[in-house]
């Protein structure tokens, strides 16, 4: 028998299955109950145990072995200590929990090791993880959140607007003709048109605003506290900055934005109300375009809209 199928026969064992520390204290056991037993029969079968002094001793005996016992095992499970904060830590980790387990890395012998490499892991693991995370929801182009990212947001402003009654702005902007500059020019023509442009949005959105990378030509904005001036006015801010952004050497980009201020349907749930939004600002954007040339329109309700 090797210690793998020993171990393996120990973890049949039911009271035994998720105890690594029970595991040990048992076989700790069996060190000192053997001994102890041989002991006992010897002073049953021995004619002379009825004798007082030998009924001392074997008290004495047993006594000194439960204390014995008792410190062993304490002492045990102290030892044992390190192992069960590693599988905690482990557990932790895997159960995606922020707070990363501090274990210790200065111990040197094989438990020590143990315990500075599952923390060097660990940390490694969560470096790569929130780099991942962070990779995956960035436009690499842009440096802008991505679609999934931007919806993310938007499902929490939406949320916000509902819980507070608040007022926000949401707009979807369209390069319209980027896709004509990246035929004639070339795509790396069109990519710094499209890094000028995210260069002017930015400039336009304050703290609190965000922006994000809709499509490949589109970005969606949204807008808080907007109150002290029209949302028309800040449209008209955002494409009269576009139009004298762009250096000579560079074709102009023609830019159409739909857009619609949001307040909440209290009689729709928030997930009929949030596809709702994307449709009507989806419509506003649809009818710059239908008209054949740049220019905004504010959608006003779920059933109007003004034409900029």
């Amino acid at each position: 028998m090797n210690i793998k199928e020993f171990y393996f026969i120990l973890c049949r064992l039911p009271l035994l299955q998720k105890s690594y520390a029970l595991k040990i204290m048992v076989i700790a056991c069996l060190g000192f109950l053997v001994p102890l037993s041989t002991l006992v029969v010897y002073f049953l079968v021995n004619s002379s145990f009825h004798h007082g002094d030998n009924r001392s001793i074997l008290i004495l005996v047993l006594l000194a072995t439960l204390i014995g016992a008792t410190v062993t095992l304490f002492l045990l499970a102290l030892l044992l200590q390190p192992v069960i904060d590693v599988s905690t830590a482990l557990e932790k980790y895997i159960n995606n929990e922020e707070k990363l387990p501090q274990l210790p890395t200065e111990f040197t012998d094989s438990v020590g090791k143990l315990m500075a490499n599952v923390q060097y892991t660990i940390e490694k693991l969560d470096l790569l993880n929130r780099s991942f995370k962070h990779s995956s929801a960035i436009d690499p182009l842009t440096g802008l959140p991505n679609r999934l990212a931007g919806m993310k947001h938007l499902r929490q402003d939406v949320a916000r607007a509902r819980r507070e009654q608040k007022q926000m702005l949401v707009v979807l902007l369209s390069i319209d003709n980027l896709k004509e500059i990246n035929k004639q020019r070339g795509h790396s023509i069109g990519d710094v048109c499209l890094t000028q442009t995210v260069e002017v949005l930015s400039k336009s959105i304050r703290e609190g605003d965000w922006l994000a990378r809709w499509e490949s030509d589109k970005f969606i904005m949204v807008l808080w506290d907007f109150n002290h001036t029209t949302p028309t006015a800040v449209l008209m801010r955002v494409r009269q900055q576009s139009a004298k952004m762009f250096p000579s050497e560079l074709p102009q980009t023609k830019l159409s934005i739909g857009a619609c201020e949001y307040k909440g349907d209290p009689d729709l749930d928030m997930k009929t109300d949030l596809r709702m939004l994307l449709i009507r600002v989806e419509e506003a954007l649809s009818q710059v375009k239908q008209a054949g040339h740049e220019g905004i329109v504010l959608g006003e309700s779920q059933h109007s809209s003004l034409f900029i």
